[in-house]
């Protein structure tokens, strides 16, 4: 990356990307990689768990993390340092510019894009994490029927995550019945189910520091024809992003594969979101999927395909998974079935 930038050295702030550049799980610090070496500058806090978990890396301890990083930038005579924007505060930039001699310059997706291919390690952990995620909510299927809460089975789910080991959920449950379920991002709260209606339930834990992210939609009772027909279009959405994705495609065509099946069937206007994102050590990350991006679909990319149709005060539907890029197509991380009713009887 240095080479490609015609950087001398970079400053590494997002803690997301210092844990995959050189393992620390910590809560303060700052990488410095330069031509001639790496250095991890953290606080006293810090210093032993960062020898023990860090690999390539000088561990530096330092009470002013951006003043000793400055120092080491400026004793190895580098000019041009790159740093991620989006990573600090203006005010910390302007400090950092006065602290050292070297000119600051934004790469702004040259970290993130290190991230974008998962190694066999990572994907372990990541279908580590989805499995996990989904046994527990198989854990609490039998609530989901009429008069129970939204709220009390996004608790459950947590209790039933945490006894499983998981580290934390990656982001808030999503539990939304009925006309709930066309709010994309919907929050639990104490509205009872009732039969007949669909549940959006989109949820995921994090494992070992990488996440999961995975939606199904719960039928309570007998839902109507018109909601089987709307799970019936986004489900044949979602197969064909699917069919859509592998190696060489741009992911904005594979959005479009799923756009195209759900305006055809008259609800072009409802999907409002990406067809995807990435997921790794962050619930979301590059790649983008979705009608703007630019990125092109490689080997070892793990994504969401999460197609939905959404109609204000009447209910929702979205069908999430999350799969790895392979050689020739795509291999699952998540493994709940998506055909109607099937979520958790597995056929």
């Amino acid at each position: 990356m240095l080479e490609s930038e015609r950087l001398e050295a970079v400053l590494v702030f997002d803690l997301l990307n210092v844990r995959h550049l050189c393992g620390f799980t910590g809560s303060n610090g700052l990488l410095l990689v330069g031509e001639s070496g790496a250095w991890f500058f953290t606080d006293s806090r810090y210093t032993l768990q960062a020898r023990s978990e860090t690999r390539g890396v000088e561990v530096v301890e330092a009470a002013d993390l951006d003043a000793a990083a400055a120092t080491a930038i400026d004793a190895a005579g580098a000019r041009y340092v790159g740093y991620q924007a989006a990573s600090l505060t203006a005010a910390r930039r302007d400090r950092l510019t006065r602290l050292t001699d070297a000119h600051l310059v934004g790469v702004e997706t040259a970290v993130d894009a290190l991230r974008v291919s998962k190694d066999a390690g990572e994907l372990k952990r990541l279908r580590e994490a989805a499995h996990l995620a989904e046994d527990a909510l198989r854990s609490v299927a039998e609530l989901m029927r009429p008069g129970n809460r939204e709220a009390e089975i996004a608790r459950a789910f947590h209790v039933a995550c945490l006894e499983r080991g998981a580290e934390g959920l990656s982001f808030e449950t999503i539990v939304a019945g009925g006309e709930r379920g066309a709010l994309p991002h919907a929050k639990p709260t104490d509205r009872r189910f009732r039969d007949g209606e669909l549940v959006v339930v989109d949820f995921g834990v994090r494992w070992e520091g990488y996440c999961s992210d995975e939606t199904v939609m719960v039928p309570v009772g007998d839902v109507t024809e018109e909601a089987r027909g709307v799970y019936e279009v986004v489900l044949q959405a979602q197969r064909a992003a699917l069919q859509a994705l592998r190696p060489g495609v741009a992911l904005r065509d594979v959005d479009r594969a799923a756009r195209d099946v759900i305006r055809a069937a008259g609800h072009g206007e409802h999907f409002g979101h990406g067809t995807g994102h990435g997921v790794g050590l962050a619930v979301h990350e590059a790649p983008t999927v979705n009608t703007r991006s630019r990125d092109v679909a490689r080997e070892g990319m793990v994504v969401t395909v999460e197609p939905g149709i959404y109609l204000a005060g009447r209910f929702g539907v979205r069908l999430e998974d999350t799969v790895v890029v392979s050689e020739t197509g795509w291999e699952p991380v998540t493994t709940l079935p998506k055909a109607f009713g099937a979520t958790f009887t597995g056929g």
